[in-house]
């Protein structure tokens, strides 16, 4: 499964010099430059310790000779500026067709437009009479790779396939099939069918991205959503950028949620039309000559959104529903005991119930809550810490019941530990939320100190900042394990009067050295759907400018 063994001028015809050039250099190959850069950046995913690595497999001896002459075949079909969009081959139709023991077939795929869900239908002759065929979708699966909690080190995919359906041969050996685009990545996926587990017929297929804004009008302070589809697994295929009034408010991604999700920000400005661009930027940012861009072909669409007068009515200041964190189940190292808390996420100050059973009866065990210190920026480091927030007593039926007031702490996942002396006993955990303590003031002129106060921001690479904007402007960031989840951020009220917007969207602190996407510290407006991680949810705030 290969893009790249079809560039993109020869994707949508015309008798472009690039695609002959390109044809003839796989021909001389058997292998392109771009088609071994995008081999490269599927198996070098697996170049850093917790990958292994990969490398393309030698021409087979003979196999040269017979590649060059199907190659040259399809040279002359490229430059003939009759080839129509659903005859592309992949990389491995080509591989398949130049093995003389393998006869495969031509598919011919028809449809409208290749987006998700349209409905494309399959044909083919030559097939054995009477057979099923069992018709294959290749793609990849993956996504984003957090290591030990903590640790954020970019993504991960592997090769993979799917069954489109299974549709009966004709006695005259003929395939008349349809299906419907799967929701998955945007790119080249072959199409396959399959009789006994051979492959009898191929095709591919280049899913293109479709992007959807609602809705289009409504006060300053109107949630907005952008719903993606099929952007792309590559690196230069899955990363747009979303512009308001020509100022970039984040980034878009679809990388572990096979290329669909949803954009959220909200309406700012006065009343009147304020244009929404979408670019591609793989490292987060718009890429403003995407005309000359090798991914020139990619959608880079256009919104209108008019603000109209009035106010939404969404609360001065507010944080969405947080989604329920992925928490270890209870550890328990007693026989037949057990131990539940509830609830096991939440603010600082919640108040749960620690509950158990099957516990050395009348006795008095501690309960230790297990935090993170230090700070990756001063040069000494941090460590774990635990401190004991409650002496429980154990009734005469090995039962307890105890009520636990969680901590000021940085936001995320803790444990709580029962020990009997330094015996390990059980083991439950709770996940912080980060809450809004306060935006003070929340009017006043144009230069007015603004302050808003947080607390429980978490502490690793993909959950420890926010990022900022201002009216749909990039302020900056901010972080929060160096105060153990505790943040304070401080600026001046602008604009004109009336009102505006301050939004902190979860973002990605950092990753790993060599790491060629650096998404880091800015936006992530796909943060409900797409965030590594923890889905951290999004904090709104308004503020009046007045005369």
């Amino acid at each position: 499964m290969d893009q790249d063994a079809f560039p993109s001028s020869q994707r949508r015809g015309g008798c472009a010099i690039k695609r002959c050039r390109e044809a003839t250099e796989t021909a001389q190959t058997g292998w392109s430059d771009r088609h071994a850069a995008h081999f490269a950046e599927l198996t070098t995913l697996e170049a850093s310790p917790y990958r292994a690595r990969a490398s393309r497999p030698p021409l087979r001896g003979g196999e040269f000779v017979l590649r060059f002459v199907v190659v040259v075949t399809l040279i002359f079909a490229v430059c003939s500026c009759s080839r129509p969009i659903s005859s592309a081959r992949s990389a491995d139709t080509l591989e398949a067709a130049s093995k003389p023991d393998v006869a495969i077939q031509k598919l011919e795929l028809t449809y409208e437009k290749p987006v998700v869900g349209a409905k494309v239908r399959a044909a083919a002759s030559g097939l054995p009479a009477g057979k099923t065929v069992d018709l294959k979708w290749s793609t990849v699966t993956g996504g984003w790779v957090i290591e030990d909690n903590y640790y954020f080190r970019g993504k991960k995919y592997s090769e993979t396939t799917l069954s489109l359906g299974k549709f009966p041969v004709g006695s005259g050996g003929h395939l008349d099939a349809s299906f419907a685009i799967p929701e998955d990545y945007g790119g080249v996926h072959d199409v396959i069918a399959m009789v006994d587990d051979k492959a009898v017929a191929q095709n591919g297929i280049e899913v293109t991205q479709s992007f959807e804004m609602t809705p289009l009008s409504g006060p300053t302070g109107t949630p907005i959503e952008l719903r993606v589809k099929g952007l792309g697994w590559r690196t230069m295929e899955n990363t747009w950028v979303v512009n308001w009034d020509n100022r970039a408010i984040g980034f878009v991604t679809a990388v572990s949620t096979h290329g669909s999700a949803v954009a959220r920000f909200r309406a700012a400005g006065p009343v009147g039309d304020h244009p929404v661009k979408i670019y591609t930027g793989w490292q987060g940012q718009s890429y403003l000559n995407f005309q000359q861009a090798p991914n020139a072909y990619l959608p880079r669409p256009d919104f209108m959104f008019h603000t109209t007068s009035g106010r939404a009515s969404t609360p001065a200041a507010y944080a969405e529903s947080y989604q329920p964190y992925a928490l270890p189940g209870p550890e328990i190292h007693v026989a037949n005991a057990k131990l539940s808390l509830k609830p096991s996420q939440g603010p600082v100050g919640t108040r749960a119930i620690l509950v158990g059973e099957g516990f050395p009866r009348n006795s008095t065990i501690n309960l230790y809550w297990q935090t993170f210190v230090g700070s990756r920026v001063s040069g000494n480091g941090y460590a774990p810490q635990e401190n004991v927030i409650g002496k429980i007593k154990v009734g005469s039926d090995g039962r307890i019941e105890f009520p636990v007031t969680v901590p000021e702490d940085l936001g995320g996942q803790h444990a709580l530990e029962l020990r009997d002396t330094n015996k390990p006993l059980a083991r439950a955990y709770f996940a912080i939320e980060t809450s809004i303590v306060s935006m003070t003031p929340t009017a006043g002129p144009a230069g007015t100190p603004v302050t808003i106060h947080l607390k429980g921001v978490g502490w690793t690479e993909y959950d420890n900042i926010y990022a900022a904007t201002y009216d749909n402007a990039y302020m900056g960031y901010a972080c929060g394990f160096n105060t153990q989840g505790d943040v304070v951020i401080n600026f001046r009220a602008a604009g004109d009067v009336g009102e505006h917007l301050i939004d902190l969207f979860p973002g990605i602190y950092q990753g790993p050295p060599k790491e060629t996407q650096l998404l880091y510290r800015i936006p992530q407006l796909t943060y409900a759907d797409d965030h590594p991680g923890n889905k951290i949810p999004a904090l709104h705030f308004k503020f009046e400018v007045t005369r």
